[in-house]
């Protein structure tokens, strides 16, 4: 679809202003949300890959970034109104090492748009302070984002940390980011993995009810 279109191709070369607007016109046409957020996706997942093969630098990533942000300033409100009773705690944050939200901060918003209550701990979180966080929240989920390979080893000691700790049995870890993938995670001992944010939302749920491991 022509609008989507647009707005991928405004959010892969980072003009922000023109995001917001185009992404305005697509909800006032009658988009879904999904579709959107979907699309904003899409194009930061190529972003990100781009990044990976040196074809772009740190500066363009971020202005791609701050689109999506302009964006999702449309669609923030809609997806949050929907939230309805609380089904768990989530406590999110960026790895050390890594200054990157808008992935975490997109997950976050599903999260409460599903229902979930979400503590939301920033980013370049060390993994004393995520487990001082969940020792004071006490949540059922801890998500962790990591965008940059480099913060991987940071990542993997964190959660050897948390799952050596007396939370390790109370609070199920689960990862993503455009750094990590099934096969990091099951290594790790995570547990769980989400590349989409709509699929983090179904694996927390199971997560919550069951406490399987879902990677």
């Amino acid at each position: 679809m022509e609008e989507l279109n647009q707005i991928y191709n405004s959010v892969l070369i980072g003009k922000a202003p023109e995001t917001k607007d185009l992404v305005q016109k697509a909800v006032s046409g009658g988009l879904s949300v999904g579709s959107i957020i979907s699309t904003m996706n899409s194009a930061m997942e190529e972003v990100g890959q781009r990044f990976s093969r040196n074809e772009i630098f740190l500066p363009e990533m971020m202005v791609a970034a701050r689109a999506m942000k302009f964006g999702m300033e449309i669609l923030e409100p809609r997806i949050v109104g929907e939230a309805k009773d609380t089904k768990g705690k989530v406590l999110i944050g960026t790895i050390k090492g890594d200054l990157h939200d808008i992935g975490k901060n997109l997950v976050a918003m599903m999260f409460r748009s599903a229902g979930f209550e979400v503590i939301d701990i920033g980013v370049d979180v060390t993994k004393e302070r995520f487990l001082e966080s969940i020792q004071a929240e006490t949540p059922q989920l801890c998500a962790i984002s990591a965008l940059l390979t480099t913060v991987l080893a940071n990542l993997a000691e964190t959660i050897a940390f948390l799952k050596a700790s007396e939370v390790g049995e109370k609070c199920k870890i689960i990862i993503g980011g455009a750094a990590v993938d099934a096969g990091f995670a099951e290594r790790v001992g995570a547990d769980g993995y989400s590349d989409d944010a709509g699929a983090a939302v179904q694996m927390a749920k199971s997560l919550v009810q069951s406490g399987i491991s879902q990677i």
